[in-house]
């Protein structure tokens, strides 16, 4: 089993870039597609992968200082200390049964797909770690290994019927036919974005405002491009963290170079996925008749749209006034706040067709709930950190992230887990 998540680990160490290149070719020589296609599919996709993670690293470079600051300024102080996604990913790795989880989730996916329960073809391995999450969260729970199990492969069973409801409304938003996104804790507020867009339809005034990017440039013109957008959004965050003038600019710029490079690096991305998407779906549609397969990747990719980095970015303060003001939480949001609002506006903006508004009040109402679930995780949170290694820093006693936050279903079977842990 040790050298199974040592392997799993060594392919996530690469990151998407490298990672999702290595099983196209896999699955492409498997479903012999031409050679030189698939290589050209397979070096394109890691380039868009570089690419947009280059771009928003950059941005999270340039404007995490400025969120120190602002959090500095206006005093918040709590008891939990936000360590950001990569080490509450690399404490899931470290769960003793991840191995395990991955092999069932995988047949689970296989027995789906053969009955035709799903048409999702989960390709993207990273995002197992999700599952493995779940099922750490119940067994701590719980302290029963049997439900973890139940939990982890449960969740992944919802998340494929998640996808393949939201595959249509993800191919209309994101421009990309045949693909989906079974990514546990983004496809899990996909539910609650479509109640909330049902509800905005129903209030006078709200329902009649177009503000999606087409309509915001076609009525401000320059101004309403996403370069300027970002200029001015980036600016107000740099003003509120109190920086200096030279600072402000910098700030300004960098988030409409994300506004703008995002998207081409999506576009270079989608040139080499869309012919490997393609392909695998022709082969298996021909060999399953009657099925529709899409390909399942990760939803990290929806923070390309314009509209889903100007809602998070509008989220940077907005969520320091949020955890400032809202009672019972108890997360220093910090280490992800930079990107984590546009992971949370996937859904309100593809339901809401990339209307800004809409998937600005859908998206606090979201960072509300995340805050609160990431504050009520700490527990478990910590002993999972801890168990995979982490050093917890002097006057560190709890330990969350905004990104466990994300994990709604996570959460549910946890409280779950509880109550079974209780009763039996």
């Amino acid at each position: 089993m040790q050298v199974v998540i040592d392997g799993l680990n060594w392919i996530s160490g690469l990151g998407p870039m490298c990672m999702m290149p290595i099983i196209m070719f896999v699955i492409g020589v498997c479903l012999r597609q031409k050679m030189g296609v698939l290589l050209r599919s397979c070096l394109m996709t890691g380039v868009g992968f570089a690419g947009v993670n280059m771009t928003i690293n950059f941005f999270i470079a340039q404007v995490a200082p400025a969120v120190q600051m602002m959090v500095q300024r206006w005093g918040l102080h709590t008891d939990i200390m936000d360590v950001g996604w990569p080490a509450r990913a690399a404490a899931t790795w470290s769960f003793p049964m991840a191995a395990v989880i991955v092999f069932l989730v995988l047949a689970v996916n296989v027995i789906m797909l053969a009955v035709k329960a799903t048409n999702c073809v989960m390709v993207d391995f990273w995002s197992y770690n999700h599952f493995i999450f779940t099922a750490a969260l119940v067994w701590y729970a719980s302290n029963s290994i049997p439900v973890a199990m139940v939990a982890g492969v449960l969740d992944a069973a919802i998340t494929f019927k998640l996808a393949d409801w939201t595959q249509p409304i993800c191919e209309e938003a994101f421009g990309l036919p045949g693909v989906s996104f079974p990514t546990s804790n983004s496809v899990c507020w996909a539910p609650l974005a479509c109640l909330l867009n049902k509800l905005y339809d129903r209030i006078p005034g709200l329902n009649r405002l177009n503000a999606d990017p087409e309509s915001i440039q076609k009525r401000f013109g320059v101004l309403g491009e996403p370069m300027a957008v970002g200029t001015v959004i980036g600016l107000l965050i740099a003003i509120l963290a109190g920086e200096p003038v030279d600072k402000c600019l910098i700030v300004a710029m960098s988030t409409a170079t994300a506004m703008v490079i995002t998207p081409k690096m999506m576009q270079i991305l989608m040139e080499g996925l869309l012919p490997f998407a393609d392909g695998v779906k022709e082969v298996l549609n021909k060999r399953f008749e009657g099925n529709k397969f899409h390909i399942g990747i990760d939803a990290a990719l929806t923070i390309a749209n314009p509209s889903c980095i100007a809602v998070g970015i509008l989220m940077v303060p907005t969520t320091i006034i949020l955890a400032m003001a809202l009672p019972g939480n108890r997360l220093l949001p910090l280490s992800d706040i930079a990107y984590i609002g546009m992971w949370l506006a996937a859904w309100p903006v593809a339901f809401g067709k990339g209307n800004l508004v809409r998937a600005y009040l859908s998206t606090v109402i979201f960072t509300v709930m995340l805050l609160l679930i990431a504050t009520a995780m700490a527990g478990a949170h910590t002993q999972l950190a801890i168990t995979g290694g982490f050093q917890m820093g002097s006057g560190m006693e709890l330990v969350s992230t905004e990104d466990a936050g994300t994990h709604l279903i996570s959460y549910i079977m946890s409280l779950i887990g509880r109550l079974i842990g209780n009763v039996f």
